[in-house]
């Protein structure tokens, strides 16, 4: 197949984003009930271009946080700079582009995933086909890309975020595969940046990774600094700026460049009383969560009942957590061939002494920061599980890379009953999602758990 030409080459970048333009305004063009909070980033952008860091109360509501007499948002302001192409079209502001905007999100956020799969099948002729066709299933019909289809501008932000973090392991990818070059850095550091603006969680952790980058680049070419200053400078000067762009939006909205929300004017606090006192005590992230935190994303038992007709783990979960949202998930039933393939890399960096082992486990060390600050959150969300996916993704990718260097693959039957059960648990998990209603789980399912989804699925 010949190469397109540098012409349509340059052109196509272009060409996809003015069909991502086209198909968000057709989309918001689609009539349907437009709820108020959806507007949010079109009033954040609206204000923006008149030099302000509110938003319009009405709109954003009790999600609203009350500063000096101005009503803010917490949410980054890449989502709503987003839509200034939106700004060409007559009444853009009362238009809801949420859906269209998640589903470019989305795509790209796939559509990345596959070009990481790709590289490695063609740098790694060595991989067993079988495997690799397992993993292209599973980044088609699983995880990240099918447990979060409903749409809403919570949504909206995580798969952005997500997006960024993709982008952020093909770099990475990249780079174990055909050597870390100014491109790759570019690429991470620009995410890293990108991240920051959108969703401060995954932002955080794409940082620390890229800082695990330079500094274990940097013991490296302790002898050689000049090169590895004229190799890094630029990408950090680029983290920087996003970083500096960051910082600006913070002490425009809280005073400080460090705040990324203050909570303790959040709205919201007037409807849960208990969630002030509980923030006092304990803060937003606290370790002593993990327990709860592992139980949530791995093993979800907190939605049965015991013997004495309580929730498991209530007293736990009422001391630590504001909110444990619907529906009960697993990652170990949603993406285990991810889990395995990462297990086979954490083994085999420890047991080969490869020449990048050094600067992939920085990557995931960094990678791992947001999945942290997930499990001992003040409330658990289901959206949540999007900032473990960079983590899970790398290690995987890393997997396969390391089984096409000849380590040990899982077998062809084990490889095709685990993308079953990635693929048909992912689609109940996210056809529960879409039917069950956002907020305090244990609100939800006094009667029980089967009769709620029994009942949300219209069966009873």
């Amino acid at each position: 197949m010949r190469p397109p030409s540098p012409k349509i080459a340059l052109l196509r970048p272009w060409l996809i984003a003015l069909a991502a333009v086209v198909l968000c305004y057709l989309l918001a063009q689609v009539p349907r009930e437009v709820h108020p909070l959806d507007l949010t980033f079109n009033s954040m952008l609206d204000h923006l271009l008149h030099g302000r860091f509110d938003v319009d109360p009405a709109i954003v509501g009790r999600e609203g946080f009350v500063v000096q007499g101005r009503v803010v948002a917490y949410w980054g302001i890449l989502p709503a700079l987003l839509r200034l192409p939106m700004t060409l079209f007559p009444g853009w502001r009362t238009l809801d582009f949420t859906i269209g905007s998640c589903l470019v999100a989305l795509a790209g956020m796939a559509a990345t995933k596959l070009w990481t799969l790709r590289l490695i099948r063609s740098e790694r002729p060595d991989l067993p086909a079988w495997l690799g066709r397992a993993m292209l299933a599973v980044l088609l019909l699983s995880g990240a890309q099918v447990c979060f289809l409903r749409f809403s501008l919570y949504q909206e932000v995580c798969l952005w975020a997500a997006l960024w973090g993709a982008l952020f392991v093909a770099a990475a990818i990249h780079a174990q595969l055909r050597g870390l070059g100014r491109g790759a850095l570019a690429v991470m550091a620009a995410t890293a940046g990108l991240a920051m603006l959108t969703r401060v969680s995954l932002g955080i952790g794409l940082v620390a990774a890229f800082g695990g980058v330079l500094l274990v680049e940097g013991i490296r070419s302790r002898h050689d600094l000049r090169s590895w200053v004229a190799m890094f400078l630029k990408p950090a000067l680029l983290l920087a700026l996003l970083g500096a762009v960051t910082a600006l939006v913070n002490a425009a909205r809280w005073g400080s460049p460090f705040t990324f929300a203050d909570y303790h004017q959040y709205i919201y606090n007037a409807w849960y009383p208990d969630r002030v006192v509980r923030m006092a005590e304990q803060g937003l992230f606290n370790l002593h969560r993990v327990p709860f935190g592992l139980v949530y994303y791995f093993a979800p038992v907190w939605v049965l009942r015991g013997g004495n007709g309580q929730l498991l783990l209530d007293a736990m979960r009422t001391r630590w957590i504001d909110a444990a949202e619907l529906p009960p998930s697993s990652f170990l039933l949603t993406d285990p061939l991810l889990l395995l393939l990462g297990g086979i890399a954490i083994l085999g960096w420890t047991r080969r002494a490869a020449a990048d082992r050094a600067r992939n486990v920085a990557v995931a060390l960094g990678l791992a920061v947001p999945a942290l600050l997930m499990l001992c959150a003040v409330s658990m969300n289901f959206r949540y599980r999007l900032d473990f996916y960079p983590l899970f993704e790398f290690l995987a990718f890393s997997g396969l890379v390391l089984v096409g260097q000849g380590a040990k693959a899982p077998g062809p039957r084990r490889t095709a009953l685990l993308a079953v059960i990635s693929i048909l648990a992912s689609i109940l998990v996210g056809a529960a999602y879409l039917v069950g209603r956002l907020g305090p789980g244990q609100l939800l399912i006094g009667d029980g758990i089967g009769t709620y989804y029994l009942q949300a699925f219209g069966l009873r």
